[in-house]
């Protein structure tokens, strides 16, 4: 079954802990933290190692049994020096390797190079993230954009690393996401959802990822906009989880449902 996660800017300014707080009884069994590039987190992390609210994130994590889905983000803009001391990205690995995260979000910067000049500065990330475990990701290609996803396989392809395909749910077929996840495949390293846009297409949007696989997580994510779900948080998010189940479902699965419940 594809693990769910939501990402931490969509419930700003709630803490690591109090986001736990609001995904467990709402169905949710994991997030994505942000722990570089947004000011409005980095006091979290200013500790270091240290802090207590790390020590005190992976106690909840443990107690809750929910995990740490990504950490980010990472810009790249160039070639990627070593950052042995942790104080730039290699805080970022750091921390997701202690709150046990799967991958890491990086995104180059604008004008950042051309293909070939990304492609090693990604590969410097991947190369210095292999030690921690933790596999970095290109964040995020929309679904319905067959050639800029063609260039970001060209970019992650030669290190091992992934792409983040962005679903907008408004305005994209099933059609479109399957071709999407084909293209990808052993490039893709999870679908985020746009919650504003779910929120909006209801139902409409089910089975939109039946052909998804069930080893590829998804999140719920945003516009960069921090705080979208700043009211009725708890009602929301596991409306949320409803409504990304019902894209995960099958056709066949949803009749049968509809069947048992008529």
């Amino acid at each position: 079954m594809n693990r769910l996660a939501v990402h931490q800017s969509l419930v700003h300014p709630l803490t690591p802990l109090e986001t736990i707080d609001e995904l467990v009884p709402t169905g949710w069994d994991s997030m994505g933290l942000h722990v570089g590039a947004v000011p409005e987190t980095e006091a979290w992390w200013s500790g270091g190692a240290g802090t207590q609210l790390l020590a005190a994130t992976i106690d909840r994590l443990l107690e809750t049994r929910t995990t740490v889905l990504d950490v980010g983000r990472v810009v790249l803009s160039g070639h990627l020096g070593r950052d042995d001391v942790h104080r730039a990205h290699g805080r970022v690995l750091d921390f997701g390797a202690r709150l046990g995260a799967q991958f890491l979000t990086a995104r180059f910067a604008e004008g950042a190079g051309d293909l070939a000049q990304r492609t090693e500065g990604f590969a410097e990330l991947a190369e210095q993230a292999r030690p921690f475990r933790i596999r970095p990701l290109l964040s995020s290609v929309r679904a319905d954009r067959p050639e800029a996803l063609e260039e970001a396989v060209a970019v992650v392809a030669p290190s091992g690393g992934g792409v983040v395909l962005d679903v907008p749910v408004v305005g994209v077929d099933e059609e479109s996401v399957s071709a999407a996840v084909t293209d990808l495949w052993e490039h893709l390293g999870y679908v985020r959802v746009d919650a504003r846009a779910l929120e909006a297409a209801g139902e409409a949007a089910a089975g939109q990822l039946a052909v998804l696989p069930p080893h590829v997580p998804v999140v719920i994510g945003g516009d960069d906009a921090l705080g979208l779900l700043d009211s009725d948080r708890r009602a929301r998010l596991a409306r949320l989880r409803v409504l990304v189940d019902r894209m995960l479902e099958h056709p066949r699965a949803r009749e049968a449902r509809e069947r048992a419940s008529g």
